[in-house]
């Protein structure tokens, strides 16, 4: 038969019995205190009593006077007054010791037997648990005297059992109210975390779109699943964006695929210009490795949102890429500006913001770059088409095309402005299409200035 490791108890099992034992625990410890304390404190009560009526008798007998003091009751107290012989010569109560109900009818050897000289002080022992002893010898003018007082300690050690037999019941009953009560309000308050942990155990990659139930006490619980639920949106929505990313580059790579095949079998039935035909096919290689290489980067940027970096003049990276501009002319106004980033990430935001710019611009572009506030701030604007406020931030989706401006045929995979946001967000960014003053587009990148 299989064990019960305490390593397989539940978290309401742990709770109750931890807590079960640490009131057990305290209360014993209390308990004990109690009754020691009280032990001692009625013990010192009696002790104290015994000493002040051995020195009220020796003031009485040193000033010559009878000895007039009282026996407290609730000690049981016997009070006599021997001579140096040993011999009692008064007893308060005036009777025997025999005759004085849970008293000894013999002293102890230790004042019976002994001749104790005068002392300043009372002496005090404990013959046995029961009694209690006090005795001083006194000069007198009839002679040495030596005073002594018995008392019972009965009321004490009834009392104090009566506290003991208290907690023997009461402390046990305690613990387990207390054991009983942390079982209920540890059910309770893991309740909601159980309904929670039934409804995460059917959600799976093909059910993302179900929620955590939430429950209204507004405490921890509810906060971690709100948390969990926001998590759960998270992935639901990384899950939808991957589908459609592989549904969208399966339909990408497959054009220019097709199309290759497709020149491949025309040449092959009419026995065609096989240069012409290699020529076309290069340009759909290119295409092709182009998109693959974008696909790769824009996946090294999924795994890695936020890179680390050096510090790097974006201006020269933005000078080297408008060098390559040859359609039409361009507007530059570039301030120095130093950022901290990855150098060939930047790059290829860069020359994605000014390819598609020079790709849409009908007869001139703007390029200007400044730093304000802190950031640096850099426009691309052109006097091309323009892009409709309702497409505004989709055209930062990943192969969205707007008709006839982001058509195939224009030669984007409608993937360099998913990337240019990408990489702007990396380093602390952000990237925003709006309307250029020349009529066209005007893309806006911002980023943190380097604090170096």
């Amino acid at each position: 038969m299989r064990r019960w490791s305490p390593r397989r108890w539940s978290l309401r099992v742990r709770l109750t019995a931890l807590a079960t034992v640490a009131v057990g625990l305290a209360l014993a410890a209390a308990s004990v205190t109690l009754v020691t304390a009280m032990s001692r404190s009625l013990v010192g009560d009696v002790t104290r009593a015994a000493t002040t009526a051995v020195d009220d008798v020796a003031a009485d007998l040193v000033a010559g006077r009878r000895p007039t003091a009282t026996v407290p009751p609730q000690s049981l107290s016997l009070i006599q007054v021997q001579d140096s012989g040993g011999r009692v010569v008064q007893r308060i109560p005036d009777v025997r010791a025999g005759e004085v109900a849970g008293l000894p009818t013999d002293l102890p050897p230790e004042v019976r037997d002994a001749r104790i000289t005068a002392r300043d002080e009372p002496n005090t022992i404990r013959p046995s648990d029961d009694t209690v002893l006090a005795w001083r010898t006194v000069s007198t003018p009839d002679g040495a005297r030596t005073i002594l007082v018995v008392s019972r300690l009965g009321p004490v050690t009834a009392s104090v059992t009566l506290v003991v037999d208290a907690l023997l019941v009461l402390a046990p009953l305690l613990t387990a109210f207390v054991g009983a009560l942390t079982w209920f309000a540890v059910g309770r308050a893991l309740r909601p975390v159980e309904v929670i942990r039934r409804r995460a155990e059917v959600i799976s990659h093909s059910t993302l779109d179900e929620r955590l139930p939430e429950p209204v006490t507004h405490d921890e619980v509810a906060r971690l699943t709100g948390t969990l639920n926001e998590m759960l949106g998270r992935l639901d929505e990384g899950a939808r964006r991957q589908r459609e990313f592989v549904a969208d580059a399966s339909h990408e790579l497959r054009t220019p695929l097709a199309a290759m095949r497709a020149e491949l079998e025309v040449a092959l039935r009419r026995d065609g210009d096989w240069p012409g035909v290699a020529r076309r096919l290069l340009d759909d290689h290119r295409r092709l490795d182009r998109l693959t290489g974008d696909l790769l980067l824009l996946a090294r940027l999924d795994d890695h949102p936020g890179p680390a970096g050096e510090q790097v003049r974006l201006d020269e990276i933005v000078a080297g890429e408008l060098a390559e501009v040859r359609r039409v002319p361009v507007a530059v106004d570039l301030a120095p500006v130093v950022v901290t980033g990855v150098v060939p990430e930047l790059t290829r935001l860069v020359r994605n913001l000014v390819d598609n710019a020079d790709r849409h611009a009908a007869s001139r572009l703007a390029v200007r770059l400044s730093a304000r506030g802190g950031v640096a701030v850099l426009t691309v604007d052109d006097d091309g088409p323009g892009v409709p406020a309702a497409h505004r931030e989709r055209v930062f989706d990943r192969f969205f095309r707007m008709d006839r401006s982001r058509a195939r045929t224009s030669g984007g995979a409608g993937l360099g402005l998913e990337m240019v946001r990408r990489i702007a967000r990396g380093h602390g960014g952000d990237a925003t299409v709006g309307v250029a003053p020349l009529g066209g587009a005007r893309f806006t990148v911002t980023l943190p200035l380097s604090q170096g």
